[in-house]
């Protein structure tokens, strides 16, 4: 019954107003207004934060003509904004006799409640988080896409090029880029503008900037050494984001997957997003993985976190670390010097072929398997 409506319980770390938060980053997603989450905020601070405890009643109670008043609006606007609220999953309402509101709070629990229960709002508060932290990433590309699109332009004009600066036009006639804030239509323009330049007989544009580091990290005499023990080396392996997935562990693919363009798969720039976050998650400081990032670029990175990550899991083996920082700096450090965390990684895809094979199926990135490299355990930092 709805006037005893419990829910699950807010994640591990979220309070009251960290799900507010989430759902003013989240507005434009679920179709919500500043009235709304006038109201919304309105309606948490009227709860308590033991009512956010799993198995607990999430409610308030006041009237329609109350909430108006303490909103300065009108009822008519209050009964349509509840209206709307609940039309959108977020409340449910019930009222007793002669529609009337009211609860029992006893020891700070509440034991029933007729008027607005905000358990289904507790109960969504990972998918409002996930649409959060979407909302923030598509935030921060559309910035980088207005300022990526005019060097794009910029290389178009001076292809010399007069059919390619004529496409150009067509796909972004005003040349202002600045003028876009959604995130969808920067995007396609970029894409549409990245295709054009590669049909030019000049180099392809460079879109991101070189991985390499500007520092010697390790010493001129250790790096002759190791050229002339390698002599006939092949061409750095690249890993693709197929099989960064394949091997990702559960929390890190769910992290990269939040990212993914919708009905698209994971590419490198949403990885690098999602990697971000699951540092912080397994408690790397920003700081230490935004030096890794600027040293090693963000591919690399991610593919240290990923490495470090999947040996933190390795309960009970030789190769489990209990320090991720210290795995994790180790491992970024090693691939500045040689390059040998994405080694690390070709022995866990020869073995998780192989296992594929033998179950009579193939993964999207089998039959890229590079064909040489060494366990993942290795490559651990002591």
């Amino acid at each position: 019954m709805t006037h005893v409506l419990t829910h699950r319980g807010l994640p591990d770390g979220m309070t009251r107003w960290d799900l507010y938060g989430l759902l003013v980053k989240a507005a434009k997603h679920f179709g919500l207004t500043d009235t709304t989450l006038k109201y919304l905020r309105f309606a948490i601070s009227k709860t308590q934060d033991q009512d956010y405890a799993a198995g607990r009643i999430c409610a308030l109670w006041p009237s329609v003509s109350e909430t108006a008043s303490q909103l300065d609006a009108d009822p008519r606007q209050i009964a349509r904004t509840e209206a709307r609220l609940a039309e959108l999953g977020f409340i449910v309402k019930s009222s007793a006799a002669r529609c009337r509101r009211y609860g029992v709070r006893s020891e700070n629990v509440i034991r029933y409640a007729f008027g607005i229960n905000l358990a289904p709002l507790v109960d969504r508060a990972r998918e409002i988080e996930t649409a959060a932290r979407k909302a923030c990433f598509e935030k921060e590309e559309a910035k980088r896409l207005r300022l990526h699109i005019p060097k794009l332009l910029e290389r178009v004009r001076t292809s010399g090029d007069a059919s390619a600066e004529e496409a150009a036009e067509v796909i972004l006639p005003s040349r202002r880029p600045s003028r876009i804030w959604r995130y969808a239509r920067l995007k396609e323009i970029a894409d549409a503008l990245e295709a054009l330049i590669e049909t030019l007989a000049e180099a392809p544009v460079a879109v991101e900037m070189s991985d390499r580091c500007d520092a010697d990290v390790a010493p001129r005499e250790s790096i002759k050494a190791y050229s002339k023990r390698s002599s006939g080396r092949q061409p750095e392996l690249r890993l693709t984001p197929a099989q960064f997935c394949i091997l990702a562990s559960p929390g890190f693919e769910d992290a990269v997957k939040i990212y993914a363009p919708l009905g698209a798969p994971p590419d490198w720039r949403t990885i690098s997003a999602a990697a971000k976050d699951w540092a912080q998650v397994r408690g790397i400081p920003a700081g230490l993985w935004q030096r890794q990032v600027d040293c090693l670029g963000s591919e690399k990175a991610a593919v240290c976190l990923l490495v470090a990550d999947r040996n933190a899991e390795r309960e009970g083996s030789a190769h489990h670390v209990d320090d991720m920082r210290r795995a994790f700096l180790g491992l970024a450090r090693n691939t500045a010097a040689r390059g040998s965390a994405l080694q690390g990684l070709i022995g866990e895809l020869q073995g998780l072929q192989r296992q594929l094979r033998a179950a009579g199926k193939r993964s999207d990135g089998a039959d890229q398997v590079p064909r040489s490299g060494g366990e993942i355990a290795s490559h651990t930092a002591g």
